[in-house]
């Protein structure tokens, strides 16, 4: 064990041995590399490296003076080949103050956009002079080769600010346009003051040229370091033109600031202003918020700019000078040059091709001659525009938008931004009598013409159908008729003839006791024949009223054949259904019903009543037939076994296991009821002409 021991000690002292010397060769051989870098004694040697050659941290050691120290603690320096960018060291920290000549010592870096130094030591020499600044044009500044170097640039003042946030120290933020393009300048104050009278100036600015750039190394902008407010030098403001002379040639002209004044014809808040002076119209570019009316006179301040087809007033600012009455439209005139009118309010008469709603306001098509173009209104919608149909003959007025194309820049097309509602105006409107409401009124026709021949097709239908009903119901009438014809005759004649006969062999029977036996049973039998005879007949004449019950239940058959009794003029029939009727057996319906028939025809006939009333009442157990009349009542003679109907109503009673409870008193009326017993079985219709009266023979 000591010995193992012993053995890994060994190699663990070895493997920390191995370790350290590895350490020490790659120590030295970076120090080697180190110190075989060359000392670099001017800017220009550091701003020819490469960025990864600045990386590699060449040792610096120049002289120069301290051209701008913000923002700290970084700086800029040059010296006689060039300017450079030095990133100040945060420990230790040194003094910087622009216009010193100090000596500085440090090392390469890549920098951000180009090559820098690193502070390492810095000491001061004492106070310098700065170079002499050379005036560049802006295209030179642009293309990032003067990064660093102190310049001098002319331009015109833009925008002026304050900026507190960006840097540590407290600068002035201002937007200079120069030749075609603009730059930003910073310059450090120590008290805050009102700049805004230098826009539109134009200035001379000296201080090193920076740039902006994005994190690829790129160029994105120019920004110039001024180290203080006397390097920048105010020279000329702005001054009045009127619209026709804007983006002239002018001799020594740059991009100045310009006072326009004019009346306001339409504002789009916070966006664009239309102003009109001397016949001509002007679009002025401005976010500012302030509300104008139409008519207001304003003055305007801004840059000229190029626009589609006309100049423009860029950046403006503008304020009301007093109120005016609103600008007179301009007379659109397609013969001449359209560029004229861009930005202006002009009116013109057109047709109306096509108008629909967009989300933000309505749109209309119009074509004046062979020329088509477009109606715009914002923050409307088509209820706003009332009495507007395709055709119509309009008169618009607005503002005039040219759009311009091609190599040479020539007017392809317009448009017309509509102000409000009140701008279109209807001249004519259109005939009605077009193709389109000509072919919707054929539909309508068209369509009525199909319902009118449907319902007379159905109207047919139903007029044949109820002519069979009436054809049917005159047969039905007529085979009625003829049938109370012939019962009528029997019950009249046959019947009493018979009768006649019986009563005539009744009393021969009485008179001739004493003639012999044969004659006796001769005379006996003609009277069973004569009785049967009298069955018969009545069996026949109820056969030929049954037909109602075929067609129809029992109330319906009662109501029919008690309203065809003939009745005289001051009498009153009146039939009562009590309940919920249901199909009897056919025998007891036939029955029922002739008991009906019978009791209110004897009411009529015999008791020569003014009022009856035919009852029929309806219960879950029995059904009840009661006809009362306010006749002169039953005398004796109508309860002889002899007459006809009393007897009959008795045997159909006397049928249905019931009993006919007759209750009447001489002139007090007759009332005449039966009640029959609903049995479960239900007898089939086929019995309705089997079942007429009692059953005897």
């Amino acid at each position: 064990m000591p010995l193992a021991c012993s053995m890994d000690s060994l190699q663990n002292s070895r493997f920390r041995f191995l370790l350290l010397l590895a350490f020490s060769a790659v120590l030295a051989s970076a120090q080697s590399t180190t110190s075989s870098l060359p000392l670099l004694t001017h800017a220009d040697q550091v701003r020819h490296l490469s960025a990864d050659e600045a990386a590699l941290g060449y040792p610096v050691r120049i002289r120069g003076v301290i051209t701008d120290d913000v923002p700290s603690p970084d700086f800029f320096v040059q010296d006689s080949t060039a300017g450079i960018y030095v990133e100040g060291s945060t420990s230790p920290i040194f003094g910087h103050h622009w216009g010193d000549l100090v000596e500085l010592e440090g090392v390469t870096g890549p920098g951000k956009f180009a090559p820098v130094i690193r502070e390492q030591k810095l000491r001061v020499l004492g106070p310098g002079q700065l170079p002499q600044a050379r005036v560049y044009p802006f295209i030179e500044l642009a293309a990032g080769q003067q990064d660093s170097q102190w310049a001098q640039v002319r331009g015109i003042v833009r925008s002026v600010s304050i900026d507190r946030t960006s840097w540590p120290e407290t600068v002035l933020a201002m937007t200079v346009a120069s030749g075609d393009g603009r730059f930003n300048v910073r310059v450090p104050i120590t008290r805050e003051q009102d700049f805004s009278s230098w826009i539109d100036s134009e200035v001379v600015v000296e201080g090193v040229c920076g740039s902006l750039f994005n994190n690829q190394r790129q160029l994105i902008g120019v920004l110039f370091y001024v180290p203080d407010l006397q390097f920048i030098k105010v020279e000329t403001q702005e001054k009045d033109v009127p619209i026709s002379s804007l983006l002239r040639f002018s001799p020594g002209g740059g991009s100045h600031r310009v006072r326009v004044q004019g009346i306001v014809s339409y504002q789009q808040l916070g966006r664009t202003l239309f102003i009109q002076s001397e016949g001509q119209g002007l679009r002025v570019l401005s976010q500012q918020s302030t509300p104008l009316a139409i008519g207001d006179i304003v003055d305007v301040l801004g840059f000229p700019a190029t626009g589609e087809s006309a100049p423009v007033l860029d950046n403006a600012a503008f304020h009301r000078v007093s109120q005016g009455p609103p600008p007179q439209p301009i007379t659109l005139d397609l013969t001449t040059s359209w560029e004229q009118y861009d930005g202006a309010l002009v009116t013109t008469e057109a047709r109306l091709l096509h108008l629909e709603q967009q989300p933000d306001g309505p749109r209309l098509l119009l074509q004046q001659g062979d020329r088509i173009f477009e109606g715009q209104m914002e923050h409307a919608s088509l209820a706003n525009v009332s009495g507007l149909r395709v055709n119509s003959q309009v008169r618009v007025t607005g503002i005039c938008l040219v759009r311009n194309g091609g190599l040479w820049s020539t007017p392809l097309s317009f448009r017309l931004l509509l102000r409000s509602p009140q701008d279109v105006v209807v001249l004519h409107a259109p005939s009605w009598w077009n193709l389109r409401n000509a072919l919707w009124l054929l539909g309508i026709v068209s369509g009525i013409l199909f319902l009118v021949l449907a319902g007379m097709l159905f109207l047919s239908r139903k007029l044949r159908e109820q002519m069979k009903i009436i054809r049917e119901k005159i047969e039905h009438g007529a085979v009625l008729e003829e049938r109370n014809r012939i019962a009528r005759e029997l019950h009249d004649t046959l019947e009493q003839e018979l009768a006649g006969i019986t009563m005539q062999l009744d009393l021969a029977v009485d008179c001739f006791r004493q003639v012999p036996m044969v004659a006796f049973d001769a005379l006996s039998a003609a009277r069973n024949m004569s009785r049967h005879s009298m069955v018969e007949a009545r069996r026949s004449v109820w056969d030929l009223r049954c037909s109602l019950l075929e067609k129809g239940d029992l109330p319906s058959a009662l109501t029919e054949v008690v309203r065809s009794i003939p009745t005289p003029p001051d009498t009153k029939v009146e039939i009562q259904v009590q309940g919920t009727p249901v199909r009897l057996p056919g025998r007891v319906e036939m029955n029922l019903l002739r008991i009906g028939q019978e009791a209110a025809s004897n009411g009529i006939k015999h008791g020569h009543a003014t009022n009856i009333r035919v009852s029929l009442r309806y219960t879950s157990e029995k059904v009840i037939l009661e006809v009362c009349d306010d006749g002169c009542g039953l005398t004796g003679e109508h309860s002889k076994a002899g007459h006809f109907g009393m007897l009959d109503m008795r045997e159909r009673a006397e049928a249905l296991g019931s009993q006919l409870v007759i209750d009447s008193a001489p002139g007090h009326g007759t009332s005449i009821s039966v009640e029959v017993v609903l049995q479960p079985p239900v007898t089939s219709d086929a019995e309705l002409k089997a079942h007429t009266h009692s059953g005897r023979g």
